[in-house]
């Protein structure tokens, strides 16, 4: 990915999605620190996981999925890359701590539901529900997905390939730091027009944009572009 292609890709989504309120909703309940053990967080993080999709998170079960969120975050919170990190410069072992996070919260209870035979069911958390949630908590550090992207870059799901993710979204920030430093651009999302959105989150949005919606980025950079 090309710092031109992320241009695109970000211009397009900004367009067709506009600010992101819900989060902006979240920041003001937490400070922009969450401690998923104070009952108003974590009912802030469900209405912001609603508002991105997830709907195994059902409303009516919210004090279960509270709950859940409350001991999970009691044990991964305090592991998990500082709210100032950057995923670029995050260590292997970082990488691994977080992917066991996913693995955990992947595994959660969501919601219960009965089944059409009246048989009761739990409903998990799933991939993107932890991807999400971990995004949610480190919104400068680490990419949420979503099924169509998983699916596009033939990624299950697991804390296998959630690992894997991150080692590339790390390589592409990277690849997009260097690219901007030798244009004389110190700061990637203001310059793109996405000055409330972090590296990782703009991945994401070109991944939205051309593997969820199907756009075709430019496989060269305009004209005049330097």
């Amino acid at each position: 990915m090309r710092l031109f292609q992320l241009a695109y890709g970000c211009r397009l989504f900004g367009e067709l999605v506009g600010d992101d309120t819900a989060s902006d909703a979240f920041r003001a309940v937490t400070g922009g620190h969450p401690d998923l053990s104070n009952p108003e967080h974590a009912k802030a993080l469900l209405v912001w996981l609603n508002k991105w999709g997830c709907r195994q998170f059902a409303i009516e079960h919210h004090p279960t999925a509270a709950r859940e969120l409350g001991d999970w975050g009691s044990q991964w919170l305090p592991r998990l890359p500082k709210q100032g990190a950057s995923l670029s410069k995050l260590r292997p072992r970082q990488l691994e701590i977080t992917a066991d996070a996913y693995a955990d919260a992947r595994e959660r209870v969501a919601s219960r539901r009965v089944l059409k035979d009246g048989r009761p069911s739990i409903v998990t958390v799933g991939g993107t529900g932890a991807a999400k949630i971990l995004h949610a908590l480190r919104p400068k550090v680490l990419p949420p997905w979503d099924d169509p992207i998983r699916a596009a870059l033939r990624l299950d799901g697991s804390r296998e390939s959630y690992l894997a993710y991150l080692v590339d979204v790390q390589e592409i920030v990277r690849g997009i730091e260097a690219e901007a430093a030798a244009l004389g651009i110190t700061n990637v999302p203001k310059a793109l027009g996405r000055p409330r959105s972090s590296l990782p989150k703009m991945i994401d949005e070109y991944y939205w944009i051309t593997l969820t919606r199907g756009h075709v980025p430019p496989s060269r950079p305009p004209s005049g572009w330097s």
